[in-house]
């Protein structure tokens, strides 16, 4: 009986999500065609919204690229100071801008071998977290995150709080879920699980409010995407139920989210082009318990 009532409110919360998502409406993100539909993707802005990361995709290698606006223009995308060897994908910059992370099959150690991982029927590009700071007016070298998040070959699509906790994808007795690190005296702890939605689905690349207050992700799986892209509430010690963002920006199969600048705007990466998303009205219309 209460398995029933659950799925009657998420019901009803999935439905009251699409009469919010009515004015919502994904605009165009290619930073005035400096990004490529067909190769670019997941946008991540530093906290001023003047340097913006992302992917690029050039046969089977991954490239993190970085542009800069200057005086309203986004200047042509060059290769990152770190990025251009190894398969390099999904950076993030954290929310004071100090550092930023990136998932790379780059090998982890001095003569060590590059990461592959073959968790999806065939071998693939492994991933670890790395941690590139910010020195100065440029980016350092990147370091190894180290063992107790990287403890898996597929380690993926981090994203990061204000106090330096670590959202990350990983595998999860064969699933995929989103698990959190908890970042405290300057060590990472072993990570957990983050419980969205039924754990039967997977829940797929998380962009975490700096104040951990919500959280958008990919929520399930649909035919030819990942799933649908979802917002989460945090309330106490537990998240809301899913709240379906909208056909209007799930028509075109998201993933990658990334929160803009201000933090009340979702970048996303479509089958098709980037799109941004105003969560104004999921925000100002925040569930109750």
């Amino acid at each position: 009986m209460f398995r029933h009532m659950a799925l009657a409110c998420f019901a009803a919360m999935v439905l009251a999500s699409a009469a919010i998502a009515a004015p919502a409406v994904p605009a165009l993100a290619d930073l005035g065609g400096v990004m490529n539909g067909d190769t670019d993707d997941t946008l991540a802005f530093t906290p001023d919204g003047a340097t913006v990361f992302f992917d690029r995709s050039i046969g089977d290698a991954k490239t993190v690229m970085v542009s800069h606006r200057i005086r309203g223009r986004w200047t042509p995308a060059v290769v990152a100071s770190f990025s251009g060897k190894w398969y390099d994908q999904n950076p993030v910059v954290s929310p004071d801008g100090r550092y930023l992370l990136f998932n790379s099959d780059r090998p982890t150690h001095p003569g060590a071998a590059p990461l592959v991982h073959s968790y999806f029927g065939k071998p693939g590009p492994g991933a670890n977290l790395w941690n590139v700071p910010r020195v100065g007016d440029h980016w350092g070298d990147p370091v190894w995150l180290g063992p107790v998040i990287n403890d898996d070959l597929f380690i993926d699509s981090p994203s990061v709080a204000r106090d330096g906790s670590v959202y990350f994808l990983r595998k999860d007795k064969g699933a995929i879920h989103i698990f959190r690190s908890q970042f405290k005296a300057g060590a990472y702890l072993p990570a957990e699980r983050v419980a969205l939605g039924d754990p039967v689905e997977t829940t797929h690349d998380p962009a975490i409010a700096p104040d951990e207050s919500f959280i958008v992700y990919d929520y399930g799986k649909v035919k030819g995407g990942l799933g649908r892209l979802c917002i989460s509430f945090r309330e106490g010690d537990h998240w809301t139920a899913p709240l379906d963002l909208g056909d209007e920006v799930n028509k075109d199969l998201p993933w990658s989210p990334h929160l803009g600048a201000d933090h009340r705007t979702v970048y996303v990466t479509g089958s098709t082009h980037s799109w941004s998303l105003s969560l104004e009205p999921w925000l100002t219309a925040r569930p109750a318990s």
